[in-house]
């Protein structure tokens, strides 16, 4: 079976592009990290605080030549542009995996005229292109696009497979990251106050800006609102004390 090497571009200090109160640098990681829950050991990771472009990382690698490499941006410009697509070394005509990339780019981040675009001006491609390495820099979307930005976070998982089927590489059977997710914000009926459960223990509030801070943290990394479950005075009182039991 294949196996893919992903970059996540930026990092190391460079945010990248910037916005929807979403940062590229962090973004791409987060799809990084859904790519190697789903795609097991045929993923392998690059180093998330190193920045391949900065530090000319792709010039050094170390990996085996027949590895695919992917690196991962999302694009900006007017509110208005949108879209993925696939960028390959202009001396280069674009095989099947990024053949197989740009259509389902097409499918969940339409809006691009060109899928697949050759380039002779960018770093990274002409030193993949120098030492030998298949490798395409795909651009998730326009971070600058709001509508974009809501299909990154709410698809993940699946921008994730479609990455995995377009290599060849098979996926294991995980439940998602919003299912095996039990953060949420307790609040029990009779006036105790709310609570944050981060999965293991509560977490008392001590004002109503540190609740948002926590919200606005929860959102920005998962894309997703913090829900707020409402217990029973005898339903709360047992979650405490069986945290309280496990040392919680």
């Amino acid at each position: 079976m294949p196996k893919l090497f992903y970059i996540a571009g930026h990092g190391a200090g460079d945010p990248g592009a910037s916005g929807n109160r979403y940062q590229e640098a962090e973004r791409v990681r987060a799809l990084g990290n859904r790519l190697k829950a789903i795609g097991g050991d045929n993923v392998i990771l690059g180093d998330f605080n190193r920045n391949y472009y900065a530090d000319n990382g792709i010039s050094t690698l170390n990996i085996p030549k027949d590895y695919l490499i992917l690196e991962a941006h999302m694009d900006a410009g007017a509110p208005s542009a949108r879209g993925g697509h696939v960028i390959i070394n202009a001396g280069f005509t674009a095989d099947k995996y990024d053949s197989a990339l740009a259509a389902m780019l097409s499918r969940i981040l339409p809006g691009r005229s060109s899928m697949i675009v050759g380039r002779n001006d960018l770093a990274n491609p002409n030193r993949a292109a120098a030492g030998g390495y298949n490798y395409r820099l795909v651009e998730f979307g326009f971070i600058t696009n709001a509508e974009d930005v809501r299909i990154f976070n709410s698809r993940m998982d699946d921008i994730a497979c479609g990455i995995l089927d377009a290599f060849g590489i098979g996926k294991l059977e995980l439940k998602s990251e919003e299912e095996e997710d039990m953060r949420e914000i307790v609040q029990a009926k009779n006036g105790k106050g709310q609570y944050y459960f981060d999965g293991y223990a509560l977490h008392g509030f001590s004002s109503e800006a540190e609740k948002k801070v926590i919200m606005d943290m929860y959102k920005r990394h998962t894309g997703r609102d913090l829900k707020t479950h409402v217990y029973s005075d005898e339903d709360f009182e047992k979650l405490a004390k069986v945290l309280a039991r496990n040392g919680k």
